[in-house]
């Protein structure tokens, strides 16, 4: 399968993104695997503290994954790997830097807030959410997506060429 982060994300950098997928798909008769950039930045940020060393490659977390959306807002998802598998604990959405709350991260399970947003908003982001996880700056690499491809393969989430669509979160614009 030819992989492609499908957003949330800029505009124009999906769209090309989608395209080149699916044209390569088409050259070579392969599917198409879809990955939300937000789970590329949890993945992106769990393996770095496997890298580490902070925690064991099968250690269980919750990724509180956060990208610049510009226009003073962020595309944010929350994220939990157990067992070697992802699950979406919140679906990505648009947040104001400031109503960036966390939720209790469970007894013994590391918590991450991962993504490019600490800098740039860093004089409005609630001090309380940045005190109750670790900070990790992560982007969606393509390594990180393709750790994720064979996973997601093997779960039968990869799509015919014609079928790969961006996701958009902000539409209107």
């Amino acid at each position: 399968a030819v992989v492609f982060g499908r957003g949330p994300g800029a505009f124009t950098g999906l769209r090309t993104a989608c395209a080149v997928a699916q044209g390569l798909a088409y050259g070579a008769d392969l599917l198409v695997l879809p990955i939300d950039t937000l789970l590329a930045v949890a993945e992106e940020a769990r393996w770095a503290q496997v890298q580490t060393g902070a925690i064991n490659p099968d250690d269980s977390l919750t990724v509180l994954a956060l990208l610049d959306a510009r226009m003073d807002e962020m595309y944010v998802a929350q994220y939990r790997y157990a067992q070697g598998q992802w699950q979406t604990l919140q679906p990505s959405a648009l947040l104001k830097p400031q109503d960036l709350t966390t939720q209790s991260a469970e007894v013994g399970v590391p918590h991450l807030l991962a993504g490019n947003v600490f800098t740039v908003y860093a004089d409005r982001l609630p001090a309380q959410a940045l005190q109750s996880a670790q900070v990790v700056q992560a982007l969606p690499m393509a390594a990180a997506m393709l750790r994720l491809a064979p996973a997601m393969l093997a779960a039968g989430l990869a799509v015919d060429a014609a079928l790969a669509m961006p996701r958009y979160i902000r539409d209107k614009v």
